[in-house]
């Protein structure tokens, strides 16, 4: 006959170790999906603040970048679990979308074509024009080119496709 004990004891033994290496966005996203399902979970950095990748655009939660489907859902739902984690942990994060510049005919035909076919899933997406963007908030009332949220100096004859 088994008694609290031995099965508590044989619970605690069952329950699988995993250590993970690094603490960026991977590592961190992967240590939460097992701690999640049970595990007990140890991460290691080399570094005391973050240095490597995910300080870089490596850092960014960003979904537009998935195929409309299977990937962008995932996307989303990923997107969910980090707000929710930072909110829990008190992490700063923005959620602020993304710019993507049109420096070409090309590259804009490319934009309409983007925005054309996934409006109905991506609800959020708008192509807007120089003068468009010139007068809205994405500027704050200042001259395009000086705009800390664009860096390139050649953007003012540019087209750009935002997300709020």
């Amino acid at each position: 006959m088994e008694n609290e004990f031995n099965i508590q004891s044989r619970q605690h033994h069952a329950m699988k170790n995993a250590i993970i290496i690094g603490a960026g966005i991977v590592g961190l996203a992967t240590a939460r999906a097992l701690a999640v399902r049970g595990c007990k979970v140890t991460v290691f950095e080399r570094s005391q603040q973050a240095v490597g990748a995910s300080v870089r655009n490596f850092g960014m939660v960003w979904p537009i970048g998935q195929p409309t489907g299977e990937m962008y859902e995932t996307a989303l739902r990923s997107r969910a679990i980090w707000k929710k984690s930072c909110t829990e942990a008190g992490i700063w994060h923005n959620e602020n979308g993304s710019l993507h510049l049109a420096y070409h005919d090309d590259e804009w035909a490319v934009l309409e074509e983007f925005v054309a076919e996934n409006q109905a899933v991506r609800p959020a997406i708008s192509l807007l024009s120089k003068k468009q963007v010139r007068r809205s908030s994405l500027t704050h009332g200042k001259p395009l080119r000086s705009c800390p949220l664009i860096s390139p100096k050649n953007t003012v004859s540019s087209f750009i496709l935002a997300w709020p």
